[in-house]
């Protein structure tokens, strides 16, 4: 019997009660997708946030120029820009495969909502974390050259310069657009499947 709302429990597909019972983040995987594709577009702040540093913080931890130097916390804001990119990417794939059919099976459900928990997982809480501290810690130094004092008393250094990896803001900068555009244009593409 359907509700008030017009909604019908009988017009869902069996996989959709499964999902709509059991998934950890009850949105649709292209809403994740476009979510995970924001958190990457995030990371393109890392070469503006050093490049707009104050002249005393450039001065007192910079050789060059901020956003061309190699940077562990570019490396961090890196790591966390492709998470969400790929986990954005992945979730995309997963709805293009789920609209195009067949149902999944009985055994295949489960599978399926784990690939998408997982999926959520990486690109919300991997990519966030990582996207999240990386763009924190470049812009620490509009604080002023007092707080990164205090930064480093505490053990952290912001602009510790990485010389096993060249991964530079300008670099995350770059990967990021790349990244969080094509997760987001594929979105669309999908959507308009």
């Amino acid at each position: 019997m359907p509700n008030d709302d017009g909604f019908d429990p009988t017009e869902r597909s069996e996989y959709e009660l499964t999902r709509s019972a059991n998934i950890i983040v009850p949105m649709p995987p292209l809403r994740k997708a476009r979510i995970c594709g924001a958190l990457a577009l995030l990371g393109s702040l890392a070469a503006p946030l050093v490049a707009t540093l104050p002249a005393a913080v450039r001065e007192a931890n910079f050789a060059g120029p901020p956003a061309a130097t190699s940077l562990g916390v570019a490396a961090v804001a890196l790591a966390g820009t492709i998470a969400a990119g790929g986990a954005g990417l992945g979730l995309v794939a997963l709805q293009r495969r789920l609209a195009r059919g067949p149902e999944p099976t009985d055994d295949a459900v489960w599978s399926f909502l784990a690939f998408e928990d997982a999926l959520t997982g990486v690109g919300f809480v991997t990519g966030g974390l990582g996207v999240g501290v990386g763009l924190s810690l470049l812009a620490s130094g509009h604080w002023g050259v007092e707080a990164l004092a205090g930064l480093q008393r505490n053990g952290v250094e912001p602009y510790l310069r990485l010389s096993t990896v060249p991964v530079t803001p300008r670099l995350v900068t770059a990967v990021a657009l790349a990244v969080g555009l094509a997760v987001l244009a594929a979105t669309v593409a999908v959507d308009s499947e």
